[in-house]
């Protein structure tokens, strides 16, 4: 009796603890998940983009005149001050003459020689005649005073003799004439070296217009020029602002005086500034997907001490944080705890170890961050990223 007692006993048991085990594998098991609790604290709605650094003032300097430039010592990074001379500029060298060129050059000077020494004789003859009508007019005046000829004969050899005159007078203009032809002529063949036309008084000067250093050298090596040509620019990289392309959707959001952040700039910290300048006019740009897009140039100030970002230069990268919202004491949860119930927004909040789906109003967002209007209370702790897994009532647990 004993011995069936006991193997009753111990079928019964094994039973037991089939249908225990069988019941506890059918039950369902608390799913691991990350808990983050409802608090108060700022909160900041930002719009943020890629932006680029940029001298405030850009001075180009230009070559007010053709002419040769001589060799720019000056290096990309060297400072000026206002008014030192950074570009000298000489007059243009003459070109040599091809064989052909100079055979004529030649002719025009052997022809201006031939001119030359007819003017000087003309002008010879053109004297004597002068000085032959003043010996007669001395004579004819000396018979007048005698009434022996009358005063119109005396009268007609003064004019004679004023003509004379005259014509002395422009022969040796012409003696001038000539000889300024041959200088011209001779001037043709004659080869000015690279180093010796150049004087002071013919050497031009430009100054820097402004304190700061240089930017760009277009052209560093010396030779010829045009007039208006760029040869360098000159900026102060203490004065730097921020230009940024939004989209003219994002950028409707931006108003002049906001603040901005910059961040990822390459040193420490986060910078500030303010906007300055929203463009009234956008333009179309092509992205890297290549699909079209409309964009508004924003400009900001840096507002943080300059010694913080003395390392910034023109055109360097950063990244801008427009603030478009902020508030102080803000009930928030991060955003990744959100899903859409039907058309509202829902969280599961933690409720003695299980899911309870909650509905709830949503404020601001700000992709990271997103602030609760109503429906849940500060110190709550919901489900920092429900899935599909979790339902309303499925046991949960914190994840270790």
């Amino acid at each position: 009796m004993k011995t069936a007692t006991r193997r009753t006993l111990f079928v019964v048991g094994v039973i037991l603890v089939v249908v225990v085990a069988t019941i506890y594998g059918f039950l369902p098991k608390a799913v691991e998940v990350d808990l983050v609790a409802v608090s108060r604290g700022p909160l900041q709605v930002t719009i943020e983009e890629e932006g680029r650094t940029r001298l405030k003032e850009r001075f180009v300097v230009s070559a007010p005149t053709a002419g040769y430039m001589r060799r720019i010592d000056a290096k990309v990074g060297d400072p000026v001050r206002k008014g030192e001379t950074v570009v000298a500029l000489e007059p243009l060298r003459s070109q040599p003459l091809d064989p052909r060129s100079r055979a004529e050059a030649e002719a025009t000077v052997f022809a201006a020689q031939a001119g030359l020494d007819a003017a000087i004789e003309k002008e010879r003859a053109a004297a004597a005649d002068a000085d032959y009508m003043e010996k007669r007019l001395e004579r004819i005046a000396n018979l007048y005073s005698k009434r022996y000829v009358a005063q119109d004969q005396r009268d007609q050899t003064a004019s004679e003799a004023k003509k004379a005159r005259a014509v002395q007078f422009s022969t040796k203009a012409a003696v001038e004439v000539s000889r300024s032809e041959l200088e011209r002529a001779k001037t043709v063949l004659k080869n000015f070296p690279p180093g010796g036309i150049a004087e002071k008084a013919h050497t031009v000067y430009v100054s820097s217009p402004v304190s700061g250093a240089v930017i760009k050298i277009y052209r560093e090596s010396e030779g010829a020029v045009h007039v208006g040509e760029p040869l360098l620019e000159i900026g102060d990289s203490k004065k730097l602002e921020v230009r940024v392309e939004l989209l003219s959707s994002d950028a409707v959001r931006i108003k002049k005086g906001g603040a901005v952040l910059f961040k990822r700039w390459g040193g420490e910290g986060t910078l500030t500034g303010r906007v300055r300048i929203v463009e009234p006019a956008g333009f179309t740009k092509v992205s890297s997907l290549g699909v079209e897009e409309q964009r508004v140039l924003v400009i900001a100030d840096i507002t943080s001490p300059p010694e913080t970002w003395r390392l910034l230069g023109d055109g360097y990268r950063l990244e801008a944080h427009f603030v478009v919202w902020e508030g102080k004491d803000i009930l928030q949860i991060p955003a990744s705890g959100l899903f859409r119930s039907g058309k509202e927004w829902a969280v599961f909040v933690e409720d003695n170890g299980k899911a309870r789906q909650q509905t709830l109003e949503v404020g601001q967002r700000n992709g990271l961050t997103a602030e609760i209007i109503s429906g849940l209370q500060e110190k709550e702790r919901v489900v920092a990223h429900p899935d599909d897994s979790i339902k309303n009532g499925t046991p949960i647990r914190p994840r270790r």
